[in-house]
Parts: structure tokens; C-alpha cells; sequence
């Protein structure tokens, strides 16, 4: 894809008092390197790559991200009464809520996956970045599972086999970024 499909999420990032920027790569080693190597950044920005070549799972594991998935990441800020295992007990209730609106329905692989059925379909990676979180997410959405490698792919699903279409990952990425400003701000309150 090239930055002009993206101009939607670019345009509502523009409009939020949540979000502070949008950064589109085609391909990025990282979405979550990226913006801790950025210490110029804003908390609220948001950090998209169509394609990661060093996509990081949990501990020392890789998350494979070729074309086709959502890889993003966003830097956090004002949430420092909350602790990281709420945080992820959160925002995995709000991919969860996410996937179903797409007929995707999904259960939680502990300690920071969403499987649907027994199969690998989402995973979040929360980091603390100084008084911030930079908040990695991965969802298998349109990708080819047959790009990944043998062991990852029989454990693996995308969001197109499970809902037998397409998904406008655009329209996801909007939408995951609007629960997760009604979120933000009722946890602000």
C-alpha cells in the first residue's frame, strides 16, 4: 500500500485530541523500535509499517509481519495510575470487542495473544519507555499464511480465513484507534 490508502487513519489522527501523529512506512525492522529510537515523539503517536522484517513477539520470540497484516504501534502517555497487566487486560478486551464486529470472534492466549478456535490471530506487546508505554499490536488480518514459516503457520490464522472475505485494514485501524480513544478518555475521567 503506499501512504495515500492510509490518509483516512492519517486525517482522524489530525482530528484527535488522543492521537499527535501518524507515521506511515511501507517496511520498518520494528513499529515499537521505531518510536522507542524517535525520543522527539509525542506521546499519542501513532506508528504503521505494511511490512516488518524484525517484528517482536513476547521475550526473545518474533512476530512475523508480512504484507497483508495491521503492525502498528503507539506511544502512551497519562496512564501511569494503571498498571501494565491491566493495560493488557484492557486493550486485549478492546481487540477482542474489535474482531467480533467483524465476525471474528476470538478468546485470550495468556499471557498476550488472541487465538480464534486454537489458532494464533492477534498479539500485543506493551513496553514502559520512561514515564510512557509504547504499545505494540499485530493482527493477522489479509496476510498469506503460506509466508510463514511452517512452525508459525499450522498455528496461525487470519482474519480473511476465519470471516471468508477481506478485510479494509484502513477502516480496521480507524476503528481500533476510535474504541481506543473512547477508552483513553473514560479512563482519563
Amino acid at each position: 500500500m503506499r501512504l495515500s490508502n492510509w490518509e483516512p487513519v492519517r486525517d482522524f489522527v489530525e482530528g484527535s485530541d488522543v492521537w499527535t501523529e501518524f507515521i506511515y512506512r511501507a517496511e520498518l525492522d520494528s513499529t515499537s523500535r521505531y518510536l522507542r529510537s524517535s525520543e522527539d515523539l509525542e506521546p499519542g503517536t501513532v506508528v504503521l509499517a505494511d511490512k516488518q522484517t524484525h517484528g517482536q513477539g513476547r521475550g526473545t520470540r518474533k512476530w512475523y509481519s508480512p504484507e497483508g497484516g495491521l503492525w502498528f504501534s503507539f506511544s502512551l502517555g497519562g496512564l501511569s495510575s494503571r498498571s501494565t497487566p491491566e493495560l493488557y487486560v484492557d486493550l486485549l478486551k478492546l481487540i477482542r470487542t474489535l474482531l467480533a464486529e467483524y465476525g471474528v470472534e476470538t478468546s485470550v492466549s495468556r499471557p498476550n495473544d488472541l487465538v480464534a478456535g486454537d489458532k494464533k490471530i492477534a498479539g500485543l506487546l506493551i513496553e514502559e519507555s520512561g514515564r510512557n508505554f509504547i504499545v505494540g499490536i499485530g493482527i493477522n488480518v489479509n496476510n498469506e499464511a503460506s509466508g510463514l514459516p511452517e512452525a508459525v503457520r499450522e498455528n496461525s490464522t487470519t482474519m480473511k480465513e476465519v470471516a471468508g472475505e477481506e478485510v479494509d485494514r484502513t477502516v480496521l485501524l480507524e476503528d481500533f484507534l476510535a474504541k481506543f480513544e473512547d477508552f483513553y478518555r473514560e479512563q482519563d475521567q
